[in-house]
């Protein structure tokens, strides 16, 4: 198992966001965290990378207890957090944000390095011919592309994406599911929070669907993609309805 969370809690003041948590993740999945707004998705992504404080529980990574590591440290241990809102740097160039995303690597052979820029490049071909374009000009797919290639610049063993998809244009929706998959086959694993239920079941291996600060439900993503209430719920129904008795 790469990653292990085990009653996962968290809180913002007296307010309860994530209440006791557990999930895994496999090497080499795509596993979704699907849920409404204010489910408690973000700040458990936040938890696991480090930039969320946890209030209590356990993270494990390749077997080893990451739950007090800082979030700067995270990087270098192999976790990439890609956040909600992208969080690229708009004042620097393409070309510079990319290589942000290769400043814990400093010590790297130019040779990886150059591998790496190559390998972003080929996924985003768009960064290329942008490099030296302002980050805060591009579109707003263009920069979840570069926030994404950002990412990859750290060579990470697991890639933590928030809300990718959110407020793109379908054609780059469609774009950046199909270079989520693509980046798995590469051998990056993903743990990806997304709200568009329909399109990340169809590719995940896996999905837990949290509410409340929960998981209510967990399992195979096309099998959960099938259940009657997650249709409800999350795929066009009664999105208002939970999948708790009496929600």
């Amino acid at each position: 198992m790469l990653l292990e969370v085990e009653d996962l809690t968290v809180h913002y003041g007296n307010v309860n966001a994530v209440r006791g948590i557990n999930l895994s993740v496999e090497r080499n999945e795509i596993v979704a965290l699907i849920g409404a707004n204010g489910a408690g998705k973000t700040s458990t992504l936040g938890a696991i990378s480090g930039v969320r404080p946890k209030s209590g529980g356990r993270v494990r990574f390749e077997a080893t207890d990451i739950s007090d590591v800082p979030a700067h440290r995270m990087v270098g241990l192999g976790v990439s957090h890609v956040p909600e809102g992208r969080g690229i740097f708009p004042g620097m160039s393409v070309i510079e944000n990319l290589q942000m995303g290769a400043y814990s690597r400093h010590h790297a052979k130019r040779s990886d390095l150059e591998a790496d820029y190559a390998r972003v490049h080929e996924l985003f071909p768009l960064l290329a011919e942008r490099s030296g374009q302002a980050a805060g000009t591009l579109s707003g797919g263009e920069q979840q592309m570069l926030a994404i290639g950002r990412a990859l610049m750290t060579r990470p063993k697991l890639l933590l994406l928030d809300e990718p998809s959110m407020g793109l244009a379908p054609m780059k929706v469609q774009q950046i599911f199909e270079i989520m998959m693509t980046i798995r086959e590469q051998g990056t694993t993903i743990l990806v929070v997304e709200q568009n239920a329909a399109q990340i079941l169809q590719r995940a291996d896996r999905a837990y669907v949290i509410e409340n600060g929960t998981v209510v439900r967990s399992g195979v993503a096309r099998e959960l993609r099938e259940d009657p209430a997650i249709r409800a719920a999350y795929l066009g129904g009664d999105t208002g309805r939970g999948l708790h008795p009496g929600s």
